[in-house]
């Protein structure tokens, strides 16, 4: 029967979609990986951490420098501003200086250590939050291609009903307002399809922008991906973990060593700092008007010395400066607990989020079924002349949607599941390699 087939023909189109090139969701990550801007900046400021503890240590190791020297006399009277090369000079040294005691640069150097580490750990964090980006704009992908599919056939559907429509109207059994009714909703289906395009074209450039390269189109997910509901006993050992181990945690704590040992570093600029220093010189005269004798003198020499300085005065501002790390301290510690707290709460949300989304799944199933069988009743009662065209491609319209809500549901647990992974500092890149097993052309 023609009708019958151009329903299983609309339900292929559906399902499957126009054929289209697509690329995997692990080379769309290494792309933003690459191009990420967000992600190059965390990378430079790691390396500037890292430049500022060589700095550091510079302030610890010996400074070392060399100088040379030539010289002329003039003569007296007339020619007092012309050289007179009959005697010249020439002159070479090398000094030492070494920190022997202080107690401020070392805990400098601790500081900035502890900075870098934290450095670290934050570009660690923006590669979770990357996998996380990557993972909701190639969705969002995915997303609008069902929904571009489903308006498609919403499309095709209403025509079919405005033809059947027409015809019924050609013979009298429906009147012109059943006619403009369904030229309404011919037109608005095609608004939705266009809306649809847009939506497609728009989530395709989001993820071409965020890579910073060419997307070539997201796959499917299969429907053989596994669905599994959190146990609700283990939700708190999932927060446990990230109050202690998440990235955000553990650079906020990091923050705070930072702060304790610049404070250290502060206080102790008050005390007393010694300075070893050795230079060896080289001296030597030569010319025309040198006396014989001076030329077997001794040209070498050398010099020890030791500094010590005693801050006694600075106007205030150390004991200033001490005061404003002490509140910094203190605002970071504040800062830390709040960040515990928040986690708390949002791992506890996610996690709760992520079992309704497997129970939201298994109804989407079961809706998906149920539709199937009202669509087979439908086509039943057609060829015994119960029900109409427009019922069926109603019927057919319901499964679409049904469809569609089932894929939305499965989107979300993925996604969900990834933000829950991602709050409680346990998502990976194992993760995406995890969900592309379940992604088909």
């Amino acid at each position: 029967m023609q009708t019958k087939q151009w329903i299983a023909c609309l339900s292929f189109v559906a399902a499957t979609g126009a054929a289209s090139a697509s690329q995997s969701i692990i080379d769309t990550y290494k792309q933003a990986l690459e191009n990420d801007t967000g992600l190059e900046i965390t990378r430079l400021q790691e390396q500037l951490a890292q430049e500022q503890v060589s700095s550091g240590l510079a302030n610890l190791l010996p400074s070392v420098s060399a100088s040379a020297s030539y010289g002329v006399n003039s003569e007296n009277g007339e020619d007092a501003f012309t050289p007179y090369f009959g005697v010249q000079s020439i002159g070479a040294g090398v000094s030492l200086n070494q920190n022997l005691f202080n107690l401020a640069a070392f805990s400098a150097y601790d500081a900035l250590k502890v900075n870098a580490s934290a450095a670290e750990i934050a570009t660690k964090l923006k590669e979770q939050e990357l996998i996380v980006d990557v993972a909701q704009n190639y969705i969002s992908v995915m997303r609008a291609q069902d929904a571009l599919e489903v308006a498609k056939a919403q499309v095709e559907a209403v025509e079919r009903q405005y033809d059947q429509t027409n015809q019924r109207y050609e013979v009298g059994l429906v009147t012109i307002t059943d006619v403009l009714d369904a030229s309404a909703a011919l037109d608005q289906s095609k608004v939705a399809l266009i809306r649809a395009e847009a939506q497609y074209d728009i989530a395709m450039q989001t993820v071409s922008i965020s890579t910073g390269a060419d997307f070539e189109g997201a796959k499917k997910l299969s429907d053989a991906m596994p669905i599994k509901a959190p146990a609700i006993e283990g939700m708190q050992s999932w927060i446990d973990f990230a109050i202690e181990n998440h990235p955000s945690i553990l650079k906020a704590k990091k923050d705070m060593e930072n702060g304790e040992l610049a404070l250290r570093a502060t206080k102790q600029t008050k005390l007393p700092s010694l300075t070893g220093s050795i230079s060896v010189n080289y001296n030597d005269s030569f010319g025309d008007d040198i006396a014989t004798d001076y030329s077997d003198e001794t040209h070498w020499s050398a010099s020890y010395g030791l500094r010590i300085s005693v801050p006694l005065y600075t106007g205030g501002s150390t004991e200033a400066d001490i005061a404003m790390k002490g509140i910094q301290n203190n605002i970071a510690e504040q800062s830390l607990i709040a960040q515990q707290r928040a986690k708390q709460v949002m791992v506890g949300n996610y996690y709760r989020t992520v079992r309704a989304d497997a129970l939201n799944v298994e109804a989407q199933r079961q809706a998906l079924k149920s539709r199937e069988s009202a669509l087979q009743a439908t086509e039943v009662g057609y060829d015994v002349g119960t029900r109409n065209i427009v019922e069926v491609l109603n019927a057919q319209l319901a499964v679409f949607n049904a469809q569609n809500a089932l894929n939305n549901s499965r989107y979300d647990y993925v996604l969900n599941l990834l933000q829950l992974k991602n709050e409680a500092g346990q998502l990976s890149i194992a993760d995406l390699e995890e969900i592309e097993k379940f992604l088909i052309d």
